[in-house]
């Protein structure tokens, strides 16, 4: 069983990520998040694309994905973008399948931010989230993304163009440990 105070640490990290697209949470928190109002959703919108997600404790629902959070987010099952998504979670490392392919990830909690490395849609991928900003390459697609108010702003290059992009994480992801958050950036993220 987790203890209190991990339990706490991983909240102040979720809720870093949350910060960047939303309501104001405490200084130890790497996101971003809004609490825009009863439904509580990431949104990704840009040039031609939108992603949406229902985030709750239990998972990930939306147009595109039907995630499942189980066994306190150390089994993520479901579907993503039509594709079988099965993965195992053991501390800050995360690996499955998506798909026909592999995915493996791994968390570092440096300082304010949340460092994430791995392979995501076939892709060696690397990216950071703070409060401030979340830059780097996801699966397919590269972002520079700088807080602005509530919700993430910049740009998201993916298999060609570079386009504008707004990014938004709701309050209720503070509910996910850093490497399910990692997930979930990954999972809704990586492909144009």
């Amino acid at each position: 069983m987790v203890s209190a105070r991990v339990r706490m640490r991983h909240l102040a990290l979720a809720s870093v990520v949350l910060l960047a697209v939303g309501c104001a949470t405490t200084g130890k928190s790497k996101l971003q998040t809004t609490s825009s109002g009863p439904e509580q959703r990431f949104n990704m919108v840009g040039a031609g694309i939108q992603t949406s997600a229902l985030i709750a404790k239990t998972g990930a629902q939306g147009p595109e994905i039907n995630v499942g959070r189980y066994d306190d987010g150390k089994t993520i099952r479901g579907t993503v973008n039509g594709k079988t998504i099965d993965m195992s979670v053991t501390g800050t490392h995360a690996q499955g399948i998506w798909g026909s392919g592999p995915i493996n990830l791994d968390v570092d909690e440096t300082g304010d931010q949340l460092k994430m490395t791995g392979l995501v849609a076939g892709r060696p991928s690397t990216w950071t989230a703070s409060q401030e900003a979340i830059q780097g390459t996801i699966g397919f697609c590269a972002f520079d993304l700088r807080r602005q108010g509530e919700t993430y702003v910049g740009s998201r290059s993916c298999a060609g163009g570079v386009s504008p992009v707004t990014v938004t994480f709701p309050t209720t992801i503070l509910e996910w440990q850093p490497i399910n958050v990692g997930i979930l950036m990954a999972l809704l993220m990586s492909t144009p």
